[in-house]
Formats: structure tokens, sequence, C-alpha cells
């Protein structure tokens, strides 16, 4: 009788165990992908608020930088381009981990290298400009993120 009482506990010990496994890393997932979701979205936030003021070359290499270490400190990668038109120029940044070719109206215009920014002059004509995944047509302000480790990746751009 002592041994089926025991070998009766022992197995709902086990199961409640299990079951309290599957359960905390059901919700450990769901959580991860708010987690990426909001780093995305006060990427973008800052991203507004920066090109709101007149950005500089510093200004956007910085806060590419730092954004990429603040991604790290949640135990994702990111890389990061941006396009951004000013009255004055075009600041190009390549926060991709490797060098992209600028390539204006379809010609290539230079390579900018990984962790990197960089202003052009702004023509008329160079409505066109593709730098890494950020391709821009027109006067929009470009960005491009992706968060990614082992167990998921997500990218947003506007």
């Amino acid at each position: 009788m002592k041994k089926g009482f025991t070998y009766i506990i022992t197995t709902m010990i086990i199961i409640i165990l299990i079951t309290g496994v599957v359960i905390m890393s059901n919700t450990n997932q769901k959580s991860k992908t708010k987690t990426v979701s909001y780093i995305a979205k006060n990427y973008e936030t800052e991203f507004i608020y920066k090109i709101s003021e007149i950005p500089t070359i510093q200004d956007i290499n910085q806060f590419n930088y730092n954004f990429i270490k603040f991604i790290n400190s949640n135990n994702y990668d990111a890389k990061i381009c941006n396009i951004i038109k000013t009255s004055e120029s075009t600041i190009l940044s390549n926060f991709t981990d490797i060098d992209c070719n600028l390539m204006i109206n379809g010609d290539y215009n230079q390579t900018i290298s990984k962790n990197t920014t960089i202003s052009i002059d702004t023509f008329i004509n160079d409505t066109n400009i593709y730098l890494c995944n950020c391709y821009n047509v027109g006067e929009k302000n470009i960005y491009y993120i992706d968060i990614y480790n082992e167990n998921s990746k997500t990218i947003f751009k506007n």
C-alpha cells in the first residue's frame, strides 16, 4: 500500500513539474516577441526625433552605435542602415556588419564601410538611392533595422 501511494505522489509531482516547464517556455517566447517589437518601436521613435532636429553625421553615427549596444544588451544582434535627406546633404549610415555599395540612380558611387556614417551632396536627380537594405525613392527618410538572434529574426523598415 505504501509503495502505490508513493508512486502516485511521485508521478503527480513529475507531471506538475513538466507542465510548469512547458507553460514557462511558452510564456517566455511571447515576451521575447514583444521585446523585439518594443525595441523596434523605440528605434523608430528615436529616429524620428533625431531627424526632426538638424541631424549631423556624428549624431546619426552615435545614435546607431548606441542602439546596437542597447540591442546587444537584450541578447540580440542588429543590422541597421539609414538614408536621411537634409537641406544641405544626404546622410548615409551603414551598421550592417558588411561593406555596402552606394548606388545612385543605378550607378555605383562608392563603398561605405561597415559601422560608418557619411554625408554626400544632394543633387536634384539623385532620387533613387540604394545602400545595403535601404532603398530610397524621393525625399523620404529611410531606416532599416534587422533584429535577430539564434531563435528569431525580425525586420522593420519604413
